[in-house]
């Protein structure tokens, strides 16, 4: 419940500082190039696939290498992971990395904000609309936050629960998934808080998912 209750404060104070300060507009004004566009578009555009997709695949391979270990337990009974993984703990993993994204997935369908380069600030179409803002009436939702990138790396973090990592990895780790994440603040995709929200979303969601059967672990 502390954790829950943790997280849940740390979300609202990011909300806060998004709406009631410029953090995320000075943030992504660092990577917007004279007023034309951000610095990952243009003609570093093909760059900036390549960075945001090729983590990513790297993730999906990893959560189908997982979803074929779970498969081959519940089918032949055998875990070609089992050097790493319990039974169980391949399939919670192969749960999480299916249900992460789909919940933060879900999430941003409903969200009213948009892209940074759709907003007029920016040279789009729309206005900044913060995460607090009465939506306008006939507005055309953004659904741009959470971050639905992220969700390809969070579900990882399930193996550091299972694991009970070191407060030291779990640092590295979100090190590390920023610095994949932030291609998108730099080609204009997200807002900086756009990923935090994903981060704060999917560490709950497996946190409670965790809890949930931790007892299975137990056996």
């Amino acid at each position: 419940m502390k954790v829950t209750i943790r997280i849940v404060f740390i979300f609202f104070c990011i909300a806060l500082i998004s709406q009631f300060t410029n953090l995320d507009l000075v943030i992504s004004n660092l990577f917007y190039v004279e007023n034309d566009y951000f610095i990952l578009q243009a003609a570093n555009k093909s760059l900036a696939m390549q960075l945001h997709d090729y983590p990513k695949f790297l993730s999906m391979g990893v959560a189908i290498l997982f979803w074929l270990a779970s498969l081959s337990i519940l089918i032949f009974k055998f875990n070609p992971l089992k050097r790493y993984f319990k039974n169980t703990e391949v399939l919670f993993v192969s749960l999480a990395s299916i249900l992460i994204p789909i919940i933060i997935w879900f999430i941003r369908e409903s969200s009213a904000m948009h892209c940074p380069r759709d907003l007029l600030v920016y040279g789009g179409d729309y206005a900044y609309l913060r995460i607090f803002d009465a939506i306008p009436n006939n507005w055309e939702y953004g659904q741009c936050a959470p971050s639905a990138h992220a969700s390809s790396f969070l579900w990882l973090s399930i193996i550091l629960f299972i694991k009970k990592s070191s407060k030291t990895m779990w640092t590295l780790y979100y090190i590390g998934i920023f610095t994949l994440c932030s291609v998108q603040i730099m080609r204009g995709a997200h807002f900086f808080s756009h990923i935090l929200y994903s981060f704060l979303i999917g560490h709950l969601s497996i946190y409670l998912l965790f809890q949930l059967l931790r007892a299975r672990f137990k056996n």
